[in-house]
């Protein structure tokens, strides 16, 4: 019961006891004359009928009296109880007042010390949250999200990068090459061993099977299955452990990147995988034999081979600048300039194309270097021919500009001229043979690190990579005063 409804109730029950106290006072007074009027009807009743009869009617109005008495104690009980939880409430409803009032004036003293923020705007939590498109999960396909890893690393390229072009290449055939033969499932359903089956099927594929009419238009398996079918003197020559290898390493690189966003999937780089039996050893390459370059440089300078500079003066280059067969065919004649007074080769220059600078398409970032020019460049007369070029643009070895891919028309080139001369030895002995040779040279006569500077490789260990990147200008002078490499015979240009 609330307390207004008690305060009603006791005051509506105040008035009827006020009225009832008034009325028993009236009644007792009334009862006292009864009970003595009924006395003397008593004692009169004896000798008088009529007294008789009137103590018979106050008789009958006692009990009615003695009801009402009654009815009045009840209320006054009634009325204690009330006021008994009224004095009950009373005391809890002070002690609340008394807790309302301290929690206000805490919450006063509390809203004092707060700093108003600006508003945050609390997400709805049963609208979907934004993903990107790219937040694959375990049931993805492996196509789809290999895609997507591809498309952003071709996106971030230099589209002028021939090299890096080259890799996205062979990441995009590594990649086709194990849906093909693996399948293309949820990324859940890959496991570590599955790198194994990759490489052991890879080992049977035939060499070099996107040339000739062979293989043309078929796929991976079913050249493999033709090339099982052919007699053993017919069989084509398959992959190589190095090939094999690039091929599971392309792969190993598209899982990790996709693995780095989708958790729980297996770690395929971790697996070790073994080379089939009967995969084709590895090659390393070698310098160029002496023989072979004597035999090379006497065919480049005849004078229906000099009809064709751009074909006759890459192998003297290559051998005594240890360039990249990429970076001579990007040369320039304006990247031959005057460094504090000597004369080099500036491959930190951008190209100069159509009236525009453009990002020089290196290997590496050790690639963008200087390069001492030794004497018999001069007395070979490389370096006046490349300083007249009058080719558009001015590439030094501007025919192969003429293609698509400038590197590769000159690599064929070069295997095609090699290979007449029968100096040509598969992954030995091949252009880039020259560029071993030219390191040897280097090493022999300016130690590691000018070898490095000059060729354009990293440095090896924390100390090496101190110090000054490019050739200075007191060690092109040590490399311009190495003797000519031993044995090898330049007079054919010499003397021409």
């Amino acid at each position: 019961m609330t307390r207004e409804v008690l305060t009603s109730t006791l005051s509506a029950l105040s008035a009827e006891l006020a009225s009832a106290k008034s009325e028993a006072s009236l009644l007792n007074i009334r009862m006292a004359k009864l009970k003595a009027s009924r006395r003397q009807a008593y004692y009169d009743a004896e000798g008088d009928a009529e007294s008789a009869g009137r103590l018979a009617s106050l008789t009958k109005h006692v009990g009615p009296l003695n009801e009402r008495k009654r009815q009045l104690a009840a209320l006054q009980e009634r009325l204690g109880r009330i006021g008994a939880a009224l004095a009950s409430d009373k005391t809890a409803w002070e002690a609340e007042r008394a807790t309302y009032e301290s929690v206000v004036g805490l919450l006063g003293r509390i809203e004092r010390q707060i700093v108003v923020s600006p508003a945050v705007t609390v997400p709805d939590p049963l609208q979907e949250p934004q993903t990107d498109e790219r937040a694959f999960k375990p049931t993805t396909l492996l196509s789809v999200a290999g895609r997507s890893i591809l498309d952003a690393r071709k996106g971030a390229l230099n589209p002028d990068d021939t090299d890096a072009s080259r890799y996205e290449e062979r990441l995009e055939t590594a990649f086709a090459a194990f849906l093909e033969v693996i399948g293309d499932r949820p990324l859940s359903y890959y496991l570590p061993i599955h790198m194994q089956d990759f490489a052991t099927f890879m080992a049977r594929v035939p060499k070099n099977r996107s040339k000739g009419q062979l293989f043309n238009g078929l796929t991976l398996k079913q050249a493999v299955e033709k090339n099982a079918k052919l007699p053993l003197d017919q069989r084509k020559p398959c992959l190589s452990e190095t090939t094999v290898a690039s091929y599971l390493s392309e792969v190993k690189n598209i899982w990790s990147r996709i693995a780095a966003g989708v958790p729980g999937l297996r770690d395929m780089g971790a697996y070790k995988v073994s080379m089939p039996k009967g995969t084709v050893e590895s090659i390393d390459r070698e310098p160029m034999a002496v023989p072979s370059l004597n035999v090379w440089f006497r065919d480049a300078a005849t004078s229906k081979l000099m009809k064709k500079p751009h074909k006759a003066w890459l192998p003297v280059a290559g051998l005594l600048t240890g360039m990249r067969l990429a970076e001579l065919i990007y040369l320039q004649r304006t990247d031959i300039v005057d460094i504090e007074g000597n004369e080099v080769i500036d491959l930190t220059r951008p190209l100069r194309m159509s009236g525009q600078d453009v990002d020089r398409p290196v290997k590496t970032k050790t690639s963008k270097r200087y390069v001492a020019i030794h004497p018999l460049l001069h007395d070979c007369g490389f370096i006046e021919y490349a300083k007249n070029v009058t080719s558009p643009d001015g590439f030094v070895f501007s025919h192969f500009h003429r293609t698509n891919d400038p590197p590769d028309a000159a690599q064929k080139q070069m295997f095609n001229w090699m290979d007449s001369l029968g100096i040509h030895e598969p992954q030995r002995q091949v252009f880039h043979s020259l560029r071993h040779s030219a390191k040897d040279w280097f090493r022999d006569h300016v130690g590691d690190r000018l070898a490095d500077k000059q060729c354009g490789h990293a440095f090896s260990g924390v100390s090496a990579r101190y110090g000054a990147k490019l050739l200075k200008a007191d060690e092109v002078r040590q490399i311009m005063e190495m003797p000519a490499p031993k044995d090898v015979d330049f007079s054919p240009f010499t003397r021409r």
